[in-house]
């Protein structure tokens, strides 16, 4: 056998990769924009070449192409600096980069969803025949914004084309009241072929319902969605509804996961628009008198009155970048199983019910071991007459299983609110679908600690006073916003000290209210505490501003 021998290179050449000259390698290449890529080239040029160019004017033609070669070398720095950031979540700063790396986690983009809200329908006398409202009638509403907002009535959940009835001798129902709109479908003809689509270029398209129907001659067929075309036989009636930001594509198969429409078969997509918080409205907001004609043999219309009772619940809007970067690894490292607190909490927050809203906040608590309060059960051993008495306590309220408690809020028309008996429910099946065989879940209210603002603000005498109004309400309304605020989360009034002296216009501001910082007191939440409870979160009070220049009274404003 031979004996090989590697022998080291001598030369550069020898590497199989040219090295730069020797006077170029001590150019700076990790700063690579234009300005310093200018300068290093001016400087290498009188460091290298000081007798051949000294003409270092921007009329020159030599120092015209430096530029224009640091020019370019600046655009592709920056370009390469894009793509690096947006191959990382956590860097990344447009909207369909995060949405692609949630997909290798298997993680949705949290779209806007509706508020929902039961309407009352009700006769002034009960008629002998039945009283059909068709589904989707509309109403048409002021929103906080000024902008309308179209709530639409079903008669229940999922049913979107069926009647809504009040039986006969019946003088009213609830129906099930949603915010939105049905649009005009998007009716197109199929080219045959694999790997179809049709998009819906709007952006506040919600998730459901998303029909599709594929008409042949007069055959109508309604196909079937499902999360992924990928797992489909490859005859099924199926499509895949992707979200791509600024519009929305109905995907179809190939023949061979899912099947794919046949040329000349006409496609059409029905779909509703809407969603967000400003879809919540408050009781009574729908109050509309309309007249309907009842079913034979009454033929005269009879005036039905539509009435929304109580508050709508639910209406979220699309969550944000930060938050979806937030949200997504840790829903994911749960893996869809609740096992720890923390899973628990993460993943009733994120819960949302069709019919009952949806949860803003929650935290979760496991304990074992005892059932009752631990202080009551020590009181209850150490007042036994005998050991044996003590010892029995502890064996009738000890429990061979996890006590998960579960602390929630819902999704109100002005905040978060406690939840209904509903959501609740609700909120515990869904939990027990995914948790630990042994663990028991119980949902209990959460509690809302509003912090009341007062302030003297003073401003710079060369300031506009309603530009300063604008700007420190609307910053104390943000500090306040809902989405910043954790259960259990303090408030360090030096933050809120911040962000209004840094305000342009204020020179200067004094903080009444509150008085201290808002401290966790790990412990549940009452209406005594000075701190705030884990299950408690923190939302704005009542904000008193009174404004001042550098001399003299300005205004005095409550809110």
């Amino acid at each position: 056998m031979g004996t090989v021998i590697f022998e080291m290179p001598n030369s550069p050449e020898e590497f199989g990769v040219s090295l730069a000259p020797a006077q170029l390698r001590s150019l700076d290449f990790t700063a690579l924009d234009f300005p310093t890529l200018n300068r290093a080239g001016v400087e290498y040029i009188r460091s290298y070449y000081p007798n051949d160019f000294n003409d270092f004017f921007a009329s020159n033609g030599v120092i015209m192409m430096l530029e224009l070669v640091a020019y370019i070398g600046g655009v592709i720095s920056e370009r390469s600096d894009i793509l690096v950031d947006e191959s990382f979540l956590s860097t990344a700063q447009t909207k369909q980069a995060v949405i692609q790396h949630l997909n290798l986690i298997n993680q949705r983009y949290m779209r806007a969803t509706p508020a929902i809200v039961d309407v009352e329908i009700s006769l002034p006398n009960a008629v002998p025949s039945e009283v059909r409202i068709p589904s989707a009638t509309r109403f048409t509403l002021g929103g906080p914004d000024g902008r309308q907002v179209n709530y639409e009535i079903y008669r229940s959940p999922g049913d979107w084309t069926s009647f809504i009835v009040i039986p006969p001798n019946k003088r009213g129902i609830i129906a099930y009241g949603i915010e939105g709109q049905t649009a005009t479908p998007i009716i197109v003809v199929s080219p045959g072929g694999p790997d179809q689509y049709v998009d819906i270029e709007l952006s506040n398209v919600l998730e459901e319902p998303i029909i599709v129907q594929i008409t042949s001659g007069q055959t109508v067929r309604t196909w079937r969605q499902i999360e992924m075309i990928e797992t489909a036989e490859a005859n099924d009636e199926v499509y895949e509804v992707k979200y791509l930001g600024d519009r929305t594509r109905i995907v179809f198969g190939n023949n061979q996961a899912g099947k794919s429409p046949l040329a000349g078969q006409t496609i059409s997509v029905q779909y509703r628009v809407g969603g967000g918080v400003r879809g919540r409205i408050a009781s009574n907001t729908i109050n509309e008198t309309r007249p309907i004609s009842p079913q034979p043999p009454a033929s005269a219309s009879v005036e039905v009155l539509f009435r929304n009772p109580s508050p709508s619940s639910g209406g979220t809007d699309e969550e944000t970048l930060d938050q979806a970067k937030r949200r997504a690894p840790k829903q994911y490292a749960t893996h869809g199983n609740a096992v720890s607190g923390e899973d628990y909490g993460l993943l009733a927050s994120e819960f949302k019910h069709q019919f009952y809203g949806a949860v803003s906040k929650a935290i979760g608590v496991i304990r074992t071991g005892v059932d009752q309060d631990l202080t009551s059960v020590v009181t209850a051993v150490r007042a036994a007459p005998t050991v044996e008495d003590g010892v029995k306590i502890i064996q009738n309220n000890f429990i061979n299983r996890n006590i998960v408690e579960v602390y929630a809020l819902a999704e109100g028309p002005d905040g978060p609110v406690k939840p209904s008996s509903g959501l609740k429910q609700g909120l515990i099946s869904y939990l027990e679908e995914i948790n630990v065989l042994t663990d028991e879940v119980r949902v209990y209210d959460g509690a809302v600690k509003p912090i009341d603002v007062d302030a003297t603000i003073v401003m710079s005498r060369n300031a506009d006073p309603g530009t300063v109004k604008v700007a420190v309400q609307n910053a104390i309304d943000d500090f306040f916003n809902i989405d910043n605020w954790d259960m259990g989360t303090a408030l360090y009034v030096s933050k809120l000290y911040q962000i209004i002296q840094d305000i342009p216009g204020v020179t200067y501001v004094d903080i009444f209210k509150p008085v201290d910082d808002v401290l966790p007191t790990e412990s549940l939440a009452s209406d005594s505490d000075q701190g705030i409870g884990f299950n408690g979160v923190i939302t704005k009070g009542q904000i008193t501003l009174r404004y001042y220049f550098e001399q003299g009274n300005f205004k005095v404003t409550s809110h």
